[in-house]
């Protein structure tokens, strides 16, 4: 673990991520990609850096409810879409969880219910709403991680900090694995969160 300069937790105790404050401008798009309900570090974000906030997810009373969270706040917007390696629609999982309305289209949950959404690549979303980059990337995909980011160039897409949830639909070795990728392309863990939320900055920003 890389130390970080102004590590801050952000958001709620339920939907927050830990994130390097001191590395984060401004001018930085923001990709939050998994709203579930709770855009609180989204908001939070815009609030103490002034950056810019897309926020998507693939069930529809969720992305409603961000877009009813963050009226009034012309830097922020929420989209209906599953984020995934090609455009077009994904059998998705509906969980079993009577409290929650999330989707996996990874088999996360012990149910036996499958609706169709909207899949959409990153680059296809940046190039409908006009993004040249992707300064922070946030991704919880509830277990579809392992498939999606192996086809993730992060750096061609400007990364400068990336952070993910790892689900149980992956081993650890292969959680190990997409670290190693990470690693591969420049990305050195900075903090860790329960439920495995884990946050990366790309090491030309950390210094030696």
């Amino acid at each position: 673990m890389r130390e970080a300069p102004g590590l801050v937790d952000i958001g709620s105790s339920y939907g927050g991520w830990t994130l390097p404050g001191n590395l984060i401008q401004p001018s930085w798009i923001c990709y939050m990609v998994g709203a579930g309900g709770d855009v609180t570090v989204d908001l939070d974000l815009i609030k103490r850096y002034g950056v810019t906030v897309r926020s998507f997810d693939a069930v529809a009373d969720y992305v409603t409810r961000a877009i009813e969270d963050g009226v009034g706040e012309p830097r922020f917007s929420a989209h209906h879409a599953a984020i995934a390696t090609a455009d077009g629609p994904i059998r998705m999982q509906v969980t079993h969880d009577p409290n929650s309305q999330s989707v996996s289209a990874a088999h996360l949950y012990d149910s036996h219910s499958f609706i169709e959404l909207p899949g959409r690549t990153l680059q296809s979303l940046m190039a409908e709403l006009g993004d040249e980059r992707i300064d922070l990337l946030k991704v919880d995909v509830e277990g579809s991680e392992y498939g999606l980011l192996p086809t993730l160039d992060l750096p061609a897409l400007g990364v400068k900090v990336f952070a993910v949830q790892l689900h149980h639909t992956g081993s650890v070795g292969e959680a190990r694995e997409l670290i190693a990728s990470l690693a591969s392309q420049g990305y050195d863990p900075v903090a860790c969160r329960p439920a495995v939320k884990l946050t990366f900055a790309h090491r030309d920003l950390l210094g030696d």
